[in-house]
């Protein structure tokens, strides 16, 4: 779709400064690769010497630059907040295209469920009884929604997405392809050489504005719910385990898994594949950085890293002082090779406990100056 370089700056309210305001934007790209009729965007002034040679037609700034930083031809859209104006630009340039409210002829859905007005629903899904669908949601080919779900208004279900019974989605939800709420947690106890599972009977409450991404697996709750507070956002192949409690806006990125009954509170970030035992719980604005294992409690606001999970700065110095430690190896395998000497020197047993000196062996008698006249 394209737009002029006034009317993105428009919508994201910007102050135009040089170019053709009139000029005719297509697309977007990076810094490094925007041409002509491209939009761009600059958020740190270290790129500038990146910004002087771009080639697009327009670029996003922050306020306070000087004209001359970009290349002549180029506009500067100049704005407060760059990434937040540039998202603007780029929903304007990229409009999200409804899918129109129809409910396919291949779809199944059950006589006792219910689906909301403007809601699109694709081929090949099924609908079981019960299940409560709201108002202008996009459900896309090859989705199961099991029985007595509920989905809240205006979410979207990306293709072979899978609700198992019970489950509920607030508003705004967005659940990529291939992705399973609700199968049983992994729960079994050891009795007479056999594995006996518990009862997985519990659910899975999603909250608003919840993104989940591709190929994740939220467990329901053996008993009572395993939930996802509001705005949290996952990517791709995370694992959510029974009885899980996640709080608002919290960023789980790839391949992150957390271990059943366990608390993550609000703002968290847990970085990529890095793993939260059982049982724990993780305060708010925690950080755990990628591929830690997090094995006991992190307090609010701390960082955590490594396998056990500790302290970042606490990790940093012993990681520094293990590189010390290697740096100087050759000198500590020469301290091992003089050891049995040094030992022997002062009379250490091995023991560490040095031997009484040799008894045997007594001083010379200080010499007579009168004899030695003789």
């Amino acid at each position: 779709m394209a737009v002029t370089i006034r009317q993105l700056a428009a919508a994201c309210g910007a102050e135009i400064r040089g170019g053709d305001a009139d000029i005719a934007i297509d697309s977007a790209a990076n810094l490094e690769l925007a041409g002509p009729n491209q939009i761009t965007f600059m958020a740190n002034s270290k790129h500038l010497d990146r910004l002087r040679v771009s080639q697009a037609s327009a670029v996003v700034v922050q306020q306070g630059l000087p004209d001359d930083v970009a290349a002549p031809g180029t506009a500067l859209l100049a704005v407060d907040d760059p990434e937040m104006a540039f998202i603007a630009c780029l929903e304007h340039l990229y409009p999200s295209k409804p899918k129109p409210p129809t409910l396919s002829a291949d779809a199944r859905i059950d006589a006792s469920a219910t689906v909301g007005a403007d809601t699109f629903v694709d081929a090949f899904v099924t609908i079981g009884a019960g299940a409560v669908i709201g108002q202008r949601c996009t459900i896309h080919a090859g989705c199961r929604i099991g029985e007595n779900v509920t989905v809240g208004d205006d979410c979207v279900l990306y293709p072979n997405v899978v609700l198992y019974h019970g489950v509920a989605l607030a508003n705004k939800v967005i659940i990529h392809a291939g992705s399973v709420i609700g199968a049983d947690g992994f729960g079994y106890k050891f009795r007479n050489g056999e594995h006996i599972k518990f009862p997985q009977v519990g659910t899975v409450v999603i909250e608003a504005n919840v993104e989940i991404g591709a190929n994740t697996c939220i467990d329901r709750a053996a008993l009572g719910i395993t939930r996802i507070g509001e705005g949290t956002k996952m990517d791709n192949q995370v694992h959510i385990a029974h009885n899980v409690s996640i709080g608002a806006r919290s960023l789980l990125c790839g391949q992150v898994g957390i271990g059943g009954s366990t608390v993550i509170e609000d703002y968290v970030v847990l970085a990529a594949q890095s793993g939260v035992a059982d049982h724990v719980t993780v305060g708010t604005q925690a950080l755990v950085l990628a591929q830690s294992g997090v094995t006991k409690d992190v307090a609010p606001k701390d960082q955590v890293v490594g396998f056990p999970a500790a302290s970042r700065k606490e990790a940093l110095r012993e990681m520094a002082a293990l590189r010390r430690l290697a740096g100087e190896q050759k000198a500590i395998d020469e301290l091992l090779r003089l050891l049995p000497q040094l030992r022997a020197l002062i009379g250490d047993d091995g023991t560490g406990v040095a031997r009484r000196a040799r008894t045997d062996i007594r001083p010379e008698p200080a010499s007579d100056p009168a004899s030695d006249a003789r």
